[in-house]
């Protein structure tokens, strides 16, 4: 159990003290190349590392990184590494591409954002270093 008080606040230390359990999570830190954790749609969860270079994402069985679902294109968006950048750009799909909730022709990507396109949905997340 662990206990936290206000600083300054002596005179109310019933009011200024909270309880609560505090538990510890162990971070993997296995991905030494930016990746992409597929959290909705068909096959998740999974990851997918990206790559130096392009990856294309789609419902193609040549796409770089493949995604059974109706509801992609074949060639849906591609994420290609400019430096220490990674570009989502849009490959004219049919459903279009959300990063973070906002329609996207392109963006620069960065740890944590969402992408989803169709019934997937994909956080990217930058290398551990």
């Amino acid at each position: 159990m662990a206990t936290v008080s206000s600083p300054g606040d002596e005179e109310n230390d019933l009011d200024s003290t909270m309880a609560g359990d505090v538990s510890l999570v162990a971070v993997d830190k296995k991905h030494r190349t930016p990746w992409l954790a597929q959290v909705r749609g068909p096959g998740a969860p999974r990851e997918f590392e990206l790559g130096p270079g392009e990856t294309i994402v789609g419902r193609s069985n040549q796409a770089t990184l493949h995604i059974d679902s109706a509801l992609l294109s074949r060639r849906h968006l591609a994420i290609r590494t400019d430096g220490p950048e990674q570009r989502l750009y849009d490959l004219d799909s049919a459903n279009g591409v959300y990063v973070n909730g906002v329609k996207a022709h392109s963006a620069v990507l960065h740890d944590g954002d969402t992408v989803q396109i169709g019934d997937v949905v994909l956080v990217f997340h930058e290398a551990y270093r």
